[in-house]
């Protein structure tokens, strides 16, 4: 008796510290079977997360506190708990939001579906969702031995576990110094290069050529997932260098992708995972957006009831994947663990989750790839034969430098189109032949209209 008054304690206790949690079925941390534990644990002291631009705190920090953010995630860096010398901890989560005012709050959120406060608890929960099956524990032995509702409790309790793709043993470093600190990813096997080469990619996202001495992780430029839901390859590595850049935090990933684990002055890992779900990437909305309802499905999806506030095409962004929920627990991976971590985070919440349709992509009519809209600049072939200086315009097809239709996408993208528009002038001026064109291009006469 005495060891159920504690729990009831300790479960009303913190009820009463977060009233926006109903919890009530959920449990608490301190009630699931211990994690094993890999490698010997965080340093006993260090620099604590940091922000050089000192951002003042977001509205998210109202009601997701630390108390709840340690129940949620007991099992974190590979089991030993939120910590603040390692990548995943409250205080590096809320340094990264405030640099996203818009993530778990209700800022520039329209829809009338859902109220102010579920519109942000569902977004944390969308968020985390896709967490637990990028880095979590996700330990299925649970279900051999606690009751369904127990298991679940704990199951999904074990996001942020893994800092490296493979993790928490990581088959892309050295076998002596597998994933058990954040600087064993400083180099890695030829596996976890993840270098994508091409002319366009490697003129903006070039990849490192350094090396070690080391024959098991010989290579430095190593782009294989890193963070909380796992940002990988050079050119999402690039693309997140330049976001920092515009807001005053020059690292340079692409000669030191590890510094993504390692930098906490800002907390990258949180950060980049942070930037990827909030950001657009055109065909691909920004996942915060589809949660949120910011987005436009066209119209054969708004016939087909996937439009608004929705869950489904956000596992198509993050990994391609449209294959359903599993009628068991805890079922596979990929969307089906997905579309149950988002029911288990909005019950923990109080939040509907929304219709059973569209938590899943795989009945969506149209994929995101083929709304017609524009997507990117290119140069303009209309006019690249002229007597005139060379220019870029929107085209059709995806490419890296970004046009947002107005029709498709925020209005905080889409003020970003001047500027691209003259970063695709500047990269035609500076290296032609990625677009196809030399110097015999009529256009390349004439001097860049940016100097």
């Amino acid at each position: 008796m005495t060891n159920i008054n504690t729990v009831l304690l300790t479960v009303a206790v913190f009820l009463a510290h977060n009233p926006f949690v109903t919890a009530i079925g959920y449990g608490y941390a301190g009630s699931c079977p211990k994690p094993f534990k890999f490698g010997n644990g965080p340093p006993a002291s260090c620099p604590p997360p940091a922000d050089p631009n000192n951002k003042p705190a977001s509205q998210l920090e109202s009601w997701f506190t630390k108390e709840m953010f340690d129940d949620l995630f007991p099992f974190a860096n590979l089991g030993w708990g939120p910590n603040s010398c390692w990548p995943y901890s409250y205080e590096a989560f809320k340094i990264a939001a405030r640099y996203f005012p818009e993530f778990g709050t209700s800022i520039n959120v329209n829809n009338t579906k859902y109220t102010a406060d579920q519109n942000m608890r569902r977004d944390l929960a969308a968020f985390f969702a896709h967490a637990i099956q990028e880095t979590g524990e996700n330990n299925n032995a649970l279900y051999k031995t606690l009751s369904e509702e127990e298991a679940s409790n704990c199951f999904y309790r074990g996001g942020f576990f893994n800092w490296f793709e493979g993790g928490p043993i990581s088959r892309y470093l050295d076998p002596t110094t597998p994933g058990y600190t954040p600087a064993d990813g400083n180099s890695c096997s030829s596996a976890g290069q993840y270098c994508t080469d091409s002319p366009l990619i490697s003129y903006f996202y070039p990849c490192s050529k350094k090396t070690t001495g080391n024959p098991a992780a010989p290579y430095k430029g190593c782009y294989f997932g890193r963070g909380a839901i796992q940002i990988s390859y050079n050119y999402n590595y690039g693309q997140f260098q330049e976001w920092l850049k515009s807001v005053n935090i020059n690292v340079d990933l692409l000669n030191e992708p590890n510094l993504l684990m390692t930098e906490m002055n800002p907390p990258l890992a949180m950060m980049a995972s942070l930037w990827f779900y909030m950001t657009p990437q055109p065909p691909k909305p920004a996942m915060h957006d589809i949660v949120m309802g910011n987005w436009n499905s066209g119209a054969e999806n708004r016939a087909a009831g996937y439009t608004g506030p929705i869950f489904g095409p956000t596992s198509l962004i993050i990994n391609n994947e449209c294959g359903g929920e599993d009628p068991q627990n805890p079922g596979g991976a990929g969307e089906s663990r997905r579309i149950k971590a988002f029911k288990w985070f909005c019950g923990y919440f109080n939040v509907p989750t929304g219709e059973q349709l569209t938590l899943s992509c795989k009945n969506m009519p149209v994929s995101l790839d083929r709304i017609q809209h524009n997507l990117s600049y290119q140069i303009d072939w209309s006019s690249s034969w002229k007597n005139a200086p060379c220019d870029c315009v929107p085209a059709s097809y995806a490419g890296l430098i970004y046009y947002y239709d107005p029709k498709y996408y925020p209005a905080r993208f889409v003020d970003q189109n001047e500027m691209n528009r003259k970063k695709c002038i500047a990269s035609v001026y500076a290296n032609p032949s990625m677009y196809g064109v030399d110097k015999t291009t009529a256009c390349l006469n004439y001097k860049s209209p940016l100097n």
